[in-house]
């Protein structure tokens, strides 16, 4: 394998797009097959940006394009070509799509046998929904991940629910295409990697599964949990979510609202831990309840940490994205497309050399340039000419 992982990507929308975006961000050099109008999906998709898709400006830095119809003489030379060049080839295309292009595993495997092939399907390759066209929220909606709320007798989708598999699909394939990678390293030729959006959605609820293939019952909601594990109201109308389930945080916790010696004492600690899902009929949780109710959120937030209680107020997205901690932990990078400043999102995983830190680089500061230096997002086919000279491809 070359110092960093070659990868092209041929998949369009999200699952594809979200594995190579964490791909580049783990230093390998992608390449990114687009149709020469719409791209890989991403770049006409809005909200728009100017004249950019923000899902495109958001997962595409630091990628090459190469702009090409699938019905160009020239496709099968490239799709060779990319096979020789590539470490890993990922597919997002309906299984029959991926044979009519060329794209399937055979056949990419019989030009290079020591490829990484990364197949991200709907529904699988197996199986009575193996062949089913869908979008994402196809896949949540079978996987059980969506949540409806009915309203007048109609079923509505929350209003800020997200796709579940699409973005979980990207990620599991990134942790797939790294093993395989280590596989070849050790001599074990060629691998196929394989996650389907369904299932990703599916595995995403793991402890509900888990829970109900053993005992027939559900994991139990976290409003359910008990009155040590919730959220509570604060004076200002703000929400603050408190956790000492654990014996010295529930004593920390109880001197610093004041609650009765009698509520203090009471617990079950033979599990290590107590939720409070006992006290319900003792009005634990609204006595709790009442004590929040006469300070503010950052107030409570400010003694209850300086107790060294598990506490946290429940920030809109917004308040987290722009806060302090964010900017230290580098969760948002900036660049220039075309003199406009866009800000995306920067994936949580960074890598760093155990001789920077032994250097006396801080792994927080290590961490936080993970969002530094970022290249912008190709222009659509920006790099055909010099990928085909890469690839020794020539119209």
């Amino acid at each position: 394998m070359h110092k960093s992982p070659r990868v092209v990507d041929f998949s369009t929308h999200l699952s594809g797009p979200v594995a190579s975006r964490r791909l580049v961000q783990m230093g390998a050099d992608v390449i990114k097959v687009e149709h020469p109008v719409h791209g890989d999906g991403n770049r006409q998709f809005p909200p728009m940006f100017h004249e950019d898709g923000i899902h495109h400006l958001s997962l595409n830095p630091g990628t090459r394009s190469l702009a090409i119809e699938r019905r160009s003489p020239l496709w099968p030379r490239v799709v060779a070509a990319a096979a020789r060049w590539a470490d890993v080839v990922i597919v997002g295309n309906h299984p029959q799509q991926a044979q009519r292009m060329g794209l399937d595993v055979a056949s990419v495997l019989a030009i290079n046998d020591q490829l990484v092939y990364c197949a991200i399907t709907g529904y699988g390759v197996a199986g009575e929904w193996a062949f089913l066209p869908a979008h994402g929220l196809n896949m949540d909606a079978l996987a059980g991940s969506l949540a409806l709320e009915w309203a007048d007798g109609k079923p509505e989708i929350p209003e800020r629910y997200r796709s579940v598999g699409t973005t979980m699909a990207g990620v599991e394939a990134v942790a797939g295409i790294y093993a395989a990678l280590l596989r070849r390293s050790q001599g074990g030729g060629g691998q196929i990697v394989h996650v389907s959006i369904w299932e990703a959605a599916l595995a995403a609820q793991w402890r509900d599964q888990a829970t109900f293939a053993n005992l027939q019952e559900a994991w139990p909601n976290y409003r359910d949990l008990g009155s040590r594990y919730a959220v509570y109201g604060t004076k200002d109308g703000q929400a603050i979510l408190v956790c000492p389930i654990e014996r010295r945080f529930w004593e920390s916790f109880c001197k610093v609202l004041e609650l009765p010696d009698e509520v203090r004492g009471r617990g079950d600690w033979s599990s290590g831990v107590d939720m409070g899902g006992a006290y319900a009929a003792l009005g634990e949780r609204e006595l709790i309840g009442a004590h929040m109710a006469r300070r503010d959120r950052d107030e409570w937030i400010a003694l209850l940490s300086a107790a060294q209680v598990p506490v946290a107020p429940v920030l809109d997205w917004r308040e987290a994205m722009y806060s302090p901690h964010a900017a230290a932990n580098g969760t948002l990078a900036t660049y220039s497309q075309h003199g406009d400043e866009v800000r995306v999102p920067v994936p949580p995983t960074s890598i760093t050399s155990a001789s920077a830190i032994k250097a006396g680089l801080t792994l927080g500061e290590a961490h936080r340039r993970k969002a530094e230096n970022f290249q912008r997002a190709p222009d659509l086919g920006e790099h055909s000419e010099e990928i085909l000279r890469e690839w020794g491809v020539e119209p």
